[in-house]
């Protein structure tokens, strides 16, 4: 009796031991993506894009696809959590995100293994040197439709000359798809990128190194007159702060009574937020106006959510003119009271979905951004160009 004891103990111990090997062994991005699965019903948009309308069957063959994308790229430890992004992006809500900021970047970003030359750059219109501030890289194609950017320098240690920061891939539809680290190690995913005029779009890498898309407003609210013909307004934030409603309603005040030029533009560059109370009294001025000035509105990559609303607000109201490139596409789901929010088991990605909203107004816009009227290049200042632009007409 005492023998079989002995043997059924050890038994439960090597099972135990087999067990929990084997669960390591399978500890990988699609153990992740399996959870993932489960988790984004979670989400408001899924409830309102695939269980009410009966979208599940093609999301489900969608993981097929992305499964077999993972299981063939020999990288996909680096890149499983753009791999669960690019998962949930069949859902058209951005506010559905997978990431993690890596304490190690050195273990967690992956190694370019080729000799870097950069000499010979291929003239395909993608591959060359790029910038993004500080950080340089050299984009390079490493197979058909399938470029690395490695680092050449950077300002932070951590990035290392041979580490790779992006991987972009041009689709079967024509379109690019990105895999992007940002300096923090948090990778980003984004489809439907263009590389062109030595630019990524939805990026700052360029080959120029230069950034007239870009602006960081130095106070959340700004007006000056440019010219006999123009004034300018920036806003820097639409939040929802009280103290930021009082001072937007202070500002409005003392600067709608000097807005009595032809043109007028309203630069929300950079602006990732938005109340419409803090634009009705321009907009209730504007609408009253008898001789309403021609509206410039300027959106760029990273304007996004209420601020992305509210161009089109003075689009519909005050007749504007949107003018950039193409804004973030994020309108009509939110966090509320806060996000969803967990981990994955196995790598410990955290997961943030959104868990209110509806897509009643500008559903067409969602992930995709506000295409605007007039596209603005990277070769001089935007208000320039603007105002060139006019002056031209």
């Amino acid at each position: 009796m005492k023998k079989k004891n002995t043997v059924l103990t050890l038994f439960i111990f090597c099972t135990g031991i087999y067990i929990s090997f084997s669960q390591e062994k399978t500890c990988n991005c699609i153990t992740d993506l399996n959870q993932v699965a489960q988790e984004i019903k979670e989400a408001k948009s899924y409830e309102i894009q695939l269980k009410k309308r009966r979208h599940k069957k093609e999301f489900e063959a969608w993981k097929e696809v992305v499964k077999q994308e993972i299981l063939n790229d020999s990288l996909s430890s680096f890149f499983c959590a753009g791999y669960l992004q690019k998962y949930i992006g069949f859902i058209k809500d951005k506010h559905n995100f997978i990431y993690t900021i890596p304490d190690d970047l050195s273990a967690a970003i992956p190694n370019y293994t080729q000799v870097i030359d950069t000499t010979h750059i291929k003239s395909d219109g993608v591959s060359g040197i790029y910038y993004a501030g500080t950080d340089k890289i050299l984009l390079t194609e490493v197979s058909p439709n399938i470029w690395y950017g490695v680092t050449l320098a950077s300002q932070s240690k951590q990035w290392t000359q041979g580490k790779i920061r992006l991987r972009l891939q041009k689709l079967p539809s024509g379109t690019f798809e990105l895999f992007e680290f940002y300096q923090n190690g948090m990778l980003y995913y984004q489809t439907d990128i263009t590389p062109t005029n030595g630019r990524i779009s939805g990026t700052f890498w360029n080959k120029q190194n230069r950034y007239y898309f870009n602006l960081n407003h130095e106070n959340n609210f700004t007006y000056k007159p440019l010219n006999d013909t123009f004034d300018y307004i920036a806003i820097k934030s639409f939040n929802r702060d009280s103290s930021l409603l009082k001072e937007a309603n202070i500002f409005y005040a003392n600067i709608i009574p000097k807005l009595h030029k032809e043109n007028l533009i309203i630069d929300l560059r950079n602006n990732a937020y938005g109340y419409m109370r803090s634009a009705q009294p321009l907009y209730k001025h504007l609408s009253k106006t008898k001789n309403l000035p021609k509206i410039y509105v300027l959106v760029n990559f990273q304007t996004a959510e209420g601020a992305e609303n509210i161009a089109l607000f003075a689009k519909r109201v005050g007749n504007a003119v949107i003018a950039g490139e193409n804004s973030r596409g994020m309108f009509n789901y939110h966090y509320y009271p806060e996000a969803y929010s967990n981990e994955t088991k196995c790598n410990g990605y955290l997961i943030k979905l959104s868990n209110s909203g509806s897509d009643i107004f500008y559903h067409e816009y969602e992930s995709i951004g506000i295409t605007p009227d007039i596209k603005l290049d990277n070769n001089s200042d935007w208000i320039e160009q603007i105002i060139n632009l006019d002056e031209g007409l």
